[in-house]
């Protein structure tokens, strides 16, 4: 925290000196919040869902596997006193081959989720940066910053362009698509 703080500190005087010594009167500085760009936007309402049907989707097959095994265990279970030990060692292996299986198959559904989640994130976020440097250079803004890095401690809700940004991003979507 102190490094971000030192960081923005540092960046704060050279622009007030930069503004400075050119003559100009002010600093036009911008504050966003990303996450709610992306949760409240409604390209992300829309990424959320399609996410959520994904999850779904793989839970059901995940759950097909689940009940195999669990049908496999119940099967041991009833026939364990009349099958010969070989059998049931058989039915055992088999049983802990299907349960590696679903581990597997649990990661890896885990791992397709994160991947497209991420692919998802970094898509909008390079939408949503193409968004926010046209504002910060149509309404000349020294600076626009996360509302969630470091080293912003106060900031006044006048500063706060999070709405706008949703807005012109939808825009451009729409306007996108026809």
């Amino acid at each position: 925290m102190k490094k971000g703080f030192l960081f923005s500190a540092i960046i704060m005087v050279v622009l007030l000196t930069h503004n400075v010594a050119l003559g100009e009167d002010s600093i036009k500085v911008g504050l966003i919040d990303i996450q709610r760009c992306l949760d409240e936007s409604k390209e992300g309402q829309k990424v959320l869902e399609l996410l959520k049907k994904k999850k779904e989707v793989l839970q059901r097959q995940l759950d097909t596997k689940q009940r195999e095994l669990l049908g496999l265990r119940k099967e041991l279970e009833k026939q364990a006193m009349m099958l010969s030990m070989d059998a049931q060692d058989d039915k055992r292996r088999a049983i802990e081959r299907k349960t590696r299986e679903l581990d597997y198959f649990f990661k890896d559904l885990n791992e397709e989720m994160m991947r497209a989640q991420e692919k998802e994130k970094k898509r909008m976020l390079n939408e949503l940066g193409k968004v926010i440097e046209k504002i910060g250079s149509e309404e000349n803004f020294t600076l626009i910053i996360e509302k969630r890095a470091g080293g912003v401690l106060y900031r006044a809700d006048s500063i706060d362009i999070t709405e706008k940004v949703i807005r012109a991003y939808e825009k451009m979507k729409e306007e996108g698509r026809e």
